[in-house]
């Protein structure tokens, strides 16, 4: 019966752990041409630096990659960073010749070693005409208060439950 208090303990710091684990992760990733710029896909011939700009959230010394490939491959630049906490990062790439030339090039965002983000852009005129993009659906009011509960009442709903099986298998072994 001792036994089942430092397990119900552990399984819950488990819980816990896992739920933060889970909100890491990056938001409002966008290109720009200047450090804390607008979202950009479009950039003008001539281009010496396209800046990789981000959001992080409750990061924990976790590896983030940026990459950038020209459009046959080929890896034109990349930078490893580990990141701790929550933070906006601004990261200056440029290819190893000066200047991006005319054509289409990839950046992709790697957390650890999985593809968290792929941005497609263009330098000089478009390689492809521009996608059309959805009329964005209304967020309903019970997707806002979801939004805001779940990262708080999830895991404490978990918790407890994993108390209420803790305490039902302890009334069972008391009745013994």
């Amino acid at each position: 019966m001792k036994r089942l208090v430092p397990i119900t303990v552990a399984l819950c710091l488990t819980i816990l752990l896992a739920s933060i684990a889970m909100a890491q992760g990056l938001d409002n990733v966008r290109l720009s041409d200047s450090p804390d710029g607008s979202a950009m896909t479009q950039f003008s011939s001539g281009t010496t630096v396209v800046y990789a700009i981000f959001d992080y959230a409750d990061m924990t010394g976790e590896p983030l990659k940026v990459r950038v490939y020209d459009n046959y491959g080929s890896i034109l630049f990349e930078q490893t960073q580990n990141y701790t906490g929550s933070g906006t990062e601004s990261v200056a790439t440029a290819p190893g010749e000066g200047i991006f030339t005319d054509g289409r090039y990839v950046t992709n965002f790697y957390l650890g070693d999985y593809v968290s983000r792929t941005i497609l852009w263009d330098i000089g005129e478009p390689v492809a005409q521009p996608v059309a993009k959805p009329t964005p659906i209304p967020t309903s009011p019970i997707s806002k208060i979801y939004d805001q509960a779940k990262d708080f009442v999830l895991p404490s709903v978990a918790i407890l439950l994993v108390i209420l099986v803790a305490w039902a298998i302890r009334q069972v072994l008391v009745s013994r």
